[in-house]
């Protein structure tokens, strides 16, 4: 039953892992993975080249460190990005986050207890985030209920650009956009081959929540974008998985539903197939489908009448649109290494993947690519 469980959990990464690595108490030993990855995006306005890298270690008194780092390198010739000539631009974001826990025994339960701090910062914008997490495993963890709170505070400023792509900070744009999100799930075992999730989030957004360069043609002339500066965001999910043993087959079923006080609603069904091609090898296909509506506010054209008080956007993400991706993912461990000077990256494993999202919405069609390394110690 328990390499079933493991091969069920394992199918669920976008890492194929091997038997999770465990703190030895006794021994005092620490343990822990090493994950460097490579993540490619683009689409006909945009690129986003974003190396990271995040490590976790697990003490032997129950709990656990991690931290991460992330730089973006994004390129746009978009006016939304605030560009006044078609001219290209890249813009580097970097981010830093921070995170821990520890375990309680609770004799027939144990309650998992974290907090994060995240901080975001490029030319425009500073970001500060930070999270709460709960997670109470019972019935020999076959059963797992999350709950989870966070807050992100952003200080939103403004850089125009002129010929050549020039910066210069706008010092009279002040604005602030606050976030506050909360979520709860269930996680249960139903077998040694069958788990399923369901949970639910709630998000309030407050603040400047539109693109601080997006202008909006009206009639002849343009007008700064303008959104509702509060939004409430509801999610409903579920994901249910089942290992196939005599194929070594992992089948999994997401569902994504989401509904917003702006008149946005959405759907989002996902299948993924996990398939172990050999003790050292697994693949992965992924299909999503996505379907949203308008915002109360969106129109393809304003009418004359529109004034700068009105709710106007040229947000494509506030368009009807729908989308499909399709996706290979190649996950591969090092296991050959084993007795060579690079013996201590014989359990590491190397995945690599390719997606390609067809989209109605004025974005376009967009590539998105990753490769890297987990290495486990």
């Amino acid at each position: 039953m328990r390499r079933a469980l493991l091969a069920l959990i394992g199918f669920a990464g976008l890492v194929a892992p091997s038997t999770p690595a465990a703190a030895d108490e006794a021994s005092g030993t620490v343990t822990g993975t090493v994950e460097v990855l490579g993540n490619y995006y683009w689409e006909r306005s945009t690129r986003v080249v974003a190396p990271a890298v995040s490590a976790t270690l697990e003490l032997p008194t129950g709990g656990y460190v991690e931290g991460a780092y992330l730089v973006d390198s994004i390129t746009s010739a978009s006016q939304a990005a605030g560009l006044i000539e078609d001219v290209s631009f890249t813009e580097i974001r970097h981010q830093v986050s921070l995170g821990g826990g520890y375990e309680f025994d609770l004799g027939d339960a144990e309650l998992l207890i974290g907090g994060s701090y995240r901080v975001s910062r490029e030319p425009d914008y500073l970001s500060n985030g930070v999270g709460l997490a709960a997670a109470l495993s019972l019935a020999q963890r076959t059963t797992i209920l999350r709950f989870n709170v966070g807050y992100l505070h952003d200080e939103v400023r403004k850089v125009n650009r002129g010929l050549g792509g020039a910066a210069m900070e706008a010092l009279t744009f002040d604005e602030n956009f606050d976030a506050l999100v909360l979520s709860i799930s269930w996680e249960q075992i139903l077998s040694p081959t069958t788990y399923f999730e369901v949970g639910y989030q709630y998000g309030h957004l407050n603040g400047f929540l539109a693109n601080a360069y997006r202008q909006v043609r009206v009639g002849a002339g343009f007008f700064p974008e303008q959104h509702p500066d509060v939004r409430h965001r509801y999610t409903l999910m579920g994901h249910l998985a089942h290992f196939v043993r005599g194929t070594r087959t992992g089948l999994h079923l997401f569902y994504r539903a989401y509904l917003d006080n702006w008149g946005v609603g959405a759907v989002t069904p996902e299948a993924r197939v996990y398939q172990e091609i050999s003790r050292f090898a697994q693949a992965r296909i992924r299909y999503r489908y996505y379907r949203q509506s308008r915002s109360f506010f969106y129109q393809d054209e304003y009418d004359i009448d529109t004034t700068p008080a009105d709710y106007v956007t040229a947000d494509p993400k506030m368009s009807a649109f729908h989308s499909h991706l399709l996706g290979f993912q190649l996950a591969v461990r090092l296991a050959f290494l084993g007795d060579t000077a690079l013996d201590a990256l014989r359990d590491a494993w190397l995945q690599t993947s390719f997606e390609y999202l067809w989209q109605t919405s004025r974005f376009g069609n967009a590539v998105i690519a990753q490769a890297g390394i987990r290495v486990p110690f």
